[in-house]
C-alpha cells in the first residue's frame, strides 16, 4: 500500500497532466506498434505530443494485453490517453521512414497469460447395444483325504441403463451339496457428475476412522474412476515473468509435464499434474533471444488431500449382510452410513463420517489433512459414539515420502465406551493402536525399511509386532531380500528369511532362500527353500512354480492361459500332509455379432469387427492382441472403464477387393460393458463386360447403362466397367432412338475384377417387363 503522500503527488501529477492536455498540441498517426519483440502487425492510430512520445487510447490497452497505468494519463478530445516514455518506464524507439514504433515495457506492465493444461476429463463413452458375458471358476480339489467340487459362476448383462450381476457359488464335498448366492447388484455410473448409484449388495464407504459392512441396498456417490484422467490432488502453477516472447519448459521430478509459447508478461501455467510425495517442479523459460532463467519450487501431494472445491462424497442405507457365502439371503439390521470430504483449500482437506446400526452402536466424527510446508501431511481425527453410553475416539498421523526418507505414524485412543458399525461385543473394543515406520533409499545400496505396530484392547492382551526389511539390486545377477519380524505378546515368535532372486529369460527365475520360524515343538528351524518360476504372459502360453524346501515342503503349479480361458493344476506338501487342485476358467460375451468366449471377463471388454476378414491382426496401442476370426471378430478383455483405447489395424493384410478409410479407432467402454467398433471396410465388387445389341454389334459408345446400384457410360466395343456388381442384378442400356435390357451376375469368387464376357442387351420391344428403373 502507497503512503497518503505519495497519492496525493500521484494524484496531482495526473491532475496537471490532464489540464495541460488543452494547452499542448499532439499529432495523430496511423502506427505500427511492436512491443516487446512481437511484431504482429498491430496498427493503432495514436496520439503524438510535442516531444513525439507515443499516447495509446485506453481503449486500446488491451488489445495490446497492457495493464493500465497508474500515471501518465491525458484527455484529448473527451478521450484517456496514456503517454508511455522514459519516465513511465517505456524504451521508446521509433522509425519515421516505416512509421513504426518499437516499444520495450517491463513484464508488470502486461496482462497475466493463464495457460491451463490438459483438457476436459469427461469421457465420450462408446455405446453399446444391450449385451451380456458370463464368468466360470471351475475346480476340483482333494486335500487331506477329503474331495471337493466347486464352480463360481457370474452373469452380467449390460446396457445404457448400467450393468445388472449376479454371482453364485456351487460347491459338492463327500458329506453335503450347496448352492449360495454371493452378490447381485445392478450399478449405473453417472460419468459427467463422477457420481455412481448401485442398488444390491455392496459395502459401506469407511471414511478415514470407520469400519465398512457388508450390506444390501442402495449406495451412492463420487465415483473418481469415472473419470480417470482427473487429478484430485492438488495441481501445481507454474508462475514467472517473461520480457520477450519465450518458451516455458515445465519439469516435475525432472520429467518435462509441459511446454507453452507465452507472450511477454506476467504467465501462469495452471493445472500441472503432480506426483504423490515429496517433489521438486522447475521452470525453464527461454526467451527469443535463447538467454534462460530458472525457477525452482518444492511441493508436497499426498492421496489424503483433495484439490481445492473439490468433493467426495457416499451415502449407503440397507441390511447388513450375515453368513456371506453360506447362506443366500441372510440380512439383518438396518445400518445407514455417509462421508463427506472437501478441498477447503489445496493445503487442507475435511472429512466428516457418520454411520450407525439400528437398535446398535453409532458414531460420528471429522477429520482433517494438512500439508505441512512442503515436508508431509498431517492428519487429526476426532469421532464421538457408543452403544447405550457415548464415548470418544482421537488420532493424529503423519506421513512423508520422499526418494531417499520416507516417515508414517499414526495413533488412535478410544475410550471405553466408544463403539461403532462392526462392534459386536465390548470385548472387542480398541484401547490404542499405533502404527508407524521409516524408510531410507540408500542408493546402489538398496532400500532399507523399520515398521512398529502395536494394538492394545481394554479386555483382553496387547500385540505387539516390529518388522526390518532391506533389499538390494545386483544388476543381472538379480536383487538380494531380508526380512526380520518379531511379533510380542502371549504367543511371541520371531521370523528372519534371507532370499536371492536371479532373472534367467523370458519371464523365468529362480531363487533361493534361507527362513528361521518357529517349528511345532516352539524353538526356531532353519529350513532352505529353492525355486524355479516361469510368469505366465499377457498372450497365450503357459507359466509355472516349482518350490521345494528342506523340510519336505514342496509346491507344484502349471497354469496354461489360451485365448478362450485357462486351466491349471497345483500340487502341495505341507507338514507332511499331501494336496491337489485343478481349475479352468473363462467366459463367454455376448453382444450384437454373436457370442465370443474369451478369458475372464473382470473389467469391460470390446468387440472388434472387420468385416468378415478372416486372420487380420487387430493392434491396441499399436500391440497385437489378437486375429480375427471367421467372422472378422475379435475379442479384447480386461479394458479399462472411461480410458481411450487406440485400436489399429495394417491396411497392407486387406484383401486387394477391400478398402479401408480409416485403420484407427478409438474405443472407451463403460462399466462392465462390451461395445461392438466395426472398422468402415467397404468390399470392392469391380466387374467388366462387353455389351452387344441382339445382332452382335456393340452398344454404340456413350450409350448410359443403368444398373441397381450405379450408372456407367460405354465405352468402345461395348465396354462397361461396373464398381457396384455384386450378386445377380437387371440393368438398362438407353441411347438415341434405343433402350434396351438386360441381366449379369457376379460370381463371389470371381476375384477382384471379374470378366463377365459377352451380354447381349434385349430390345425394349421384345425385353421382360421387370426392367431396372434409371436411378
Amino acid at each position: 500500500m502507497c503512503p497518503r503522500p505519495t497519492i496525493a503527488l500521484l494524484t496531482l501529477t495526473a491532475l496537471l497532466a490532464a489540464s495541460a492536455a488543452s494547452a499542448e498540441s499532439y499529432t495523430q498517426s496511423i502506427t505500427q506498434l511492436i512491443v516487446n519483440e512481437q511484431d504482429d502487425g498491430t496498427t493503432l492510430v495514436i496520439q503524438r505530443d510535442s516531444a513525439g512520445a507515443p499516447m495509446i487510447r485506453e481503449a486500446d490497452l488491451a488489445r495490446l494485453r497492457l495493464r493500465t497505468p497508474i500515471v501518465g494519463a491525458t484527455s484529448i478530445d473527451g478521450q484517456r490517453y496514456f503517454r508511455f516514455d522514459a519516465v513511465t518506464g517505456a524504451d521508446v524507439v521509433i522509425d519515421e521512414a516505416t512509421q513504426s514504433i518499437r516499444l520495450t515495457l517491463p513484464a508488470s506492465a502486461f496482462v497475466e497469460t493463464r495457460t491451463p493444461l490438459g483438457s476436459s476429463d469427461v469421457p465420450i463413452v462408446t455405446a453399446a447395444a444391450p449385451g451380456g458375458f458370463v464368468n466360470y471358476d471351475l475346480y476340483a480339489q482333494q486335500v487331506a483325504g477329503e474331495s471337493t467340487l466347486g464352480a463360481i459362476i457370474e452373469g452380467g448383462a449390460f446396457g445404457a441403463l448400467g450393468v445388472v450381476t449376479n454371482t453364485v457359488l456351487g460347491q459338492r464335498t463327500q458329506a453335503d451339496a450347496s448352492l449360495v448366492r454371493l452378490d447381485s447388484a445392478w450399478t449405473r455410473d453417472l460419468p459427467a457428475r463422477l457420481e455412481t448409484l448401485r442398488v444390491g449388495d455392496s459395502i459401506s464407504a469407511t471414511g478415514a476412522w470407520g469400519q465398512a459392512a457388508r450390506f444390501g441396498g442402495v449406495k451412492f456417490g463420487t465415483n473418481f474412476s469415472t473419470q480417470p484422467t482427473l487429478v484430485t490432488t492438488p495441481l501445481l502453477s507454474a508462475r514467472g515473468e517473461a520480457i520477450l516472447p519465450s518458451t516455458v519448459d515445465v519439469f516435475v521430478n525432472g520429467r518435462r509435464v509441459a511446454s507453452e509459447d507465452v507472450a511477454p508478461g506476467p504467465f501462469a501455467i495452471e493445472q500441472v499434474p503432480t506426483m504423490n510425495g515429496a517433489g521438486q517442479m522447475q521452470v525453464v523459460v527461454t526467451d527469443a533471444l535463447g538467454r534462460q532463467q530458472l525457477i525452482s519450487q518444492p511441493y508436497y501431494s499426498g492421496p489424503s488431500l483433495l484439490r481445492a472445491g473439490l468433493n467426495e462424497y457416499s451415502v449407503e442405507a440397507g441390511a447388513i449382510r450375515e453368513d456371506y457365502a453360506i447362506q443366500s439371503n441372510a440380512y439383518g439390521q438396518f445400518i445407514m452410513a455417509g462421508t463427506l470430504r472437501r478441498g477447503i483449500t489445496d493445503r487442507l482437506t475435511a472429512e466428516v463420517h457418520a454411520e450407525g446400526v439400528a437398535d446398535g452402536a453409532a458414531a460420528l466424527g471429522i477429520n482433517a489433512a494438512i500439508e505441512t510446508g512442503d515436508f508431509g501431511v498431517a492428519t487429526l481425527t476426532a469421532a464421538a459414539g457408543g452403544e447405550g453410553g457415548v464415548g470418544w475416539l482421537g488420532g493424529a498421523g503423519f506421513e512423508h515420502n520422499g526418494r531417499r526418507f520416507s516417515l508414517f505414524a499414526d495413533a488412535r485412543f478410544a475410550s471405553e465406551d466408544f463403539a461403532q458399525l462392526g462392534t459386536t461385543f465390548r470385548t472387542d473394543r480398541r484401547k490404542l493402536r499405533t502404527f508407524g515406520g521409516v524408510g531410507f533409499g540408500l542408493g546402489a545400496y538398496g532400500n532399507l525399511q523399520l515398521s512398529f505396530g502395536r494394538q492394545t484392547y481394554w479386555t483382553r492382551a496387547s500385540s505387539t509386532i516390529v518388522g526390518l526389511s532391506h533389499s538390494v539390486t545386483l544388476g543381472k545377477f538379480g536383487y538380494l531380500s531380508i526380512a526380520a519380524s518379531h511379533a510380542g505378546g502371549s504367543d511371541s515368535s520371531t521370523n528372519v528369511f534371507l532370499n536371492w532372486t536371479v532373472p534367467l529369460s523370458k519371464g523365468r527365475t529362480a531363487s533361493t532362500g534361507i527362513e528361521s520360524s518357529p517349528g511345532e515343538n516352539g524353538d526356531n528351524e532353519l529350513v532352505a527353500t529353492a525355486s524355479l518360476q516361469q510368469s505366465l504372459q499377457s498372450g497365450t502360453g503357459a507359466g509355472y512354480y516349482i518350490g521345494a524346501a528342506s523340510n519336505g515342503d514342496a509346491e507344484f503349479d502349471y497354469s496354461y492361459q489360451g485365448a478362450a480361458g485357462l486351466i491349471g493344476a497345483q500340487y502341495a506338501r505341507y507338514n507332511g500332509q499331501d494336496g491337489w487342485r485343478a481349475n479352468a476358467g473363462g467366459g463367454l460375451a455376448f453382444t450384437s455379432v454373436g457370442s465370443m468366449p474369451a478369458r475372464r471377463i473382470n473389467e469391460s471388454f470390446a468387440v472388434i469387427q472387420l468385416a468378415d476378414y478372416q486372420n487380420m491382426t487387430v493392434y491396441l496401442e499399436n500391440q497385437p492382441v489378437g486375429k480375427t476370426d471367421s467372422n472378422g471378430r475379435v475379442l479384447l478383455e480386461s479394458l479399462r472403464p472411461y480410458e481411450t483405447n487406440s485400436v489399429s489395424v495394417d491396411p497392407v493384410e486387406l484383401p486387394f477387393d477391400a478398402s479401408l478409410a480409416t485403420p484407427v479407432m478409438s474405443v472407451t467402454p463403460a462399466y462392465r460393458s462390451g461395445p461392438v467398433v466395426q472398422f468402415p471396410v467397404v468390399r470392392a465388387s469391380a466387374a467388366t463386360l462387353r455389351l452387344a445389341q441382339a445382332d452382335g454389334t456393340p452398344v454404340p459408345p456413350g450409350a448410359i447403362v443403368t444398373t441397381d446400384a450405379e450408372q456407367v457410360p460405354v465405352a468402345r466395343d461395348g465396354l462397361i466397367y461396373l464398381t457396384s456388381a455384386q450378386g445377380a442384378q437387371r440393368a438398362m442400356a438407353e441411347w438415341p432412338g434405343h433402350r434396351c435390357s438386360f441381366a449379369f451376375a457376379r460370381p463371389d469368387d470371381g476375384g477382384p475384377q471379374p470378366d463377365l464376357g459377352k451380354i447381349t442387351c434385349i430390345a425394349e420391344a421384345n425385353a421382360p417387363d421387370a426392367l431396372v428403373a434409371p436411378l
